[in-house]
């Protein structure tokens, strides 16, 4: 802010030719840093957006209030579920736990079957001896 000259209340003055000049020298001076092969040579102008302060807020308060509905548009479109697509999942759930529950009878089973084997082995061999 100590680039542009103000008042003591902190009204902004009219700049001089002198002064614009200096600016434009300087932006082209940090131009020429940073200017690859394909940029131009003048630097480009400075961006001036001429609307009022009300116009660009305005524009900001209402991207902002855009995204934030569509936010919660895209949160409001889920859906539960209906009845039919529940009773379908809990059938579905049901026959997991009934295919883990066979399978860990299964597993038992083997086992039992294992022990038993492994008994008559050590029986037949003490018998043996």
């Amino acid at each position: 802010m100590s680039d542009t000259p103000s008042t003591s209340s902190g009204i902004k003055q009219f700049l001089t030719e002198d002064q614009i000049e200096i600016e434009r020298q300087r932006r082209q001076a940090d131009w020429e840093r940073v200017r690859s092969a394909t940029d131009p040579i003048e630097a480009p102008a400075a961006v001036f957006d001429s609307r009022s302060l009300y116009d660009k807020l305005k524009e900001q308060h209402d991207a902002k209030k855009k995204e934030f509905l569509d936010m919660w548009a895209a949160k409001n479109s889920i859906r539960g579920l209906d009845e039919d697509e529940t009773s379908f999942l809990a059938r579905i759930d049901k026959a997991k736990t009934e295919k883990q529950r066979q399978l860990k009878q299964m597993e038992q089973e083997e086992i039992e079957e294992l022990k038993i084997s492994f008994f008559t082995l050590l029986i037949s061999m003490k018998i043996s001896l």
